[in-house]
């Protein structure tokens, strides 16, 4: 039951990462310096806390898919579009 948790948790917790980066995807440039990397470390960290979380209970294969998403968005919402409003 525990690990059930821990799971559901890190599953809400990579949703709630997604929500956080999309909603600055478009504005990462408005963003000073400081306040860009301390948004790609925060959701970096709660991804990769989650990407653990799943890697307990769905093994490395869960593991890999949901670092593969990981990096996959951080780069859309964050590198992309940067380099695009520029």
């Amino acid at each position: 039951m525990i690990i059930f948790l821990h799971a559901l948790v890190g599953m809400v917790a990579f949703i709630g990462t997604g929500a956080l980066g999309t909603s600055f995807s478009g504005q990462i440039n408005q963003l000073s310096t400081l306040q860009k990397w301390s948004l790609i470390t925060t959701v970096t960290t709660i991804g990769l806390t989650a990407v653990l979380g799943l890697y307990s209970v769905a093994g490395i294969p869960g593991a890999a898919l949901s670092l593969v998403l990981l990096v996959a968005f951080e780069y859309v919402c964050f590198f992309k579009s940067a380099k695009e409003d520029a």
